[in-house]
């Protein structure tokens, strides 16, 4: 009630998912195996790129025909997450997994969404292969009133829009 007073925003769960902000248009989450585990802060670094090969070749005149061909696409890359207050246990115990050199074969693909105010998919991508390569937990000390954002490093072996 207070907040409604104040015109604050309400911290409010969507389909399991603490929302930060209501005031957010769009924002991104993960999702593990079927389910959105946790809303990010901000996701940084992620890129696609094709490899095309120029293809002279000549038609049956003799005259040379131009051509781009596709190539292998790009196999490896990394991107950066900052997790917010709302961390999932989910996605948590994901990143002590993956780091955990035991299990060196097992590894998991992470979709990351990118939602809408009403928590509608507008882009989902999926990485495979994917494993926390970095991470930094926050600074905190008595009386600090920084936020205690956690960044993460992922590396992942492929990426693809779905």
């Amino acid at each position: 009630m207070i907040t409604r007073l104040l015109n604050c925003p309400v911290r409010a769960h969507r389909n399991g998912v603490l929302v930060e902000d209501s005031a957010v248009k769009y924002q991104w989450q993960v999702e593990l195996g079927d389910r959105r585990v946790e809303t990010l802060k901000s996701v940084s670094g992620v890129s696609f790129s094709q490899e095309f090969i120029q293809l002279v070749q000549n038609s049956p005149d003799g005259k040379p025909v131009p051509d781009l061909v596709m190539g292998a696409p790009e196999l490896s890359g990394t991107m950066t997450l900052t997790r917010g207050l709302d961390r999932s246990e989910k996605f948590t115990q994901w990143i002590s997994d993956s780091r955990d050199p035991s299990r060196a074969t097992d590894t998991q693909a992470i979709v990351l969404a990118y939602v809408d105010a009403q928590n509608n998919a507008v882009k989902r991508i999926q990485f495979e292969g994917a494993r926390a390569s970095s991470w930094t937990s926050p600074d905190l000390s008595a009386g600090d009133s920084s936020k205690a954002d956690e960044t993460l490093e992922i590396t992942y072996l492929s990426c693809n829009p779905i």
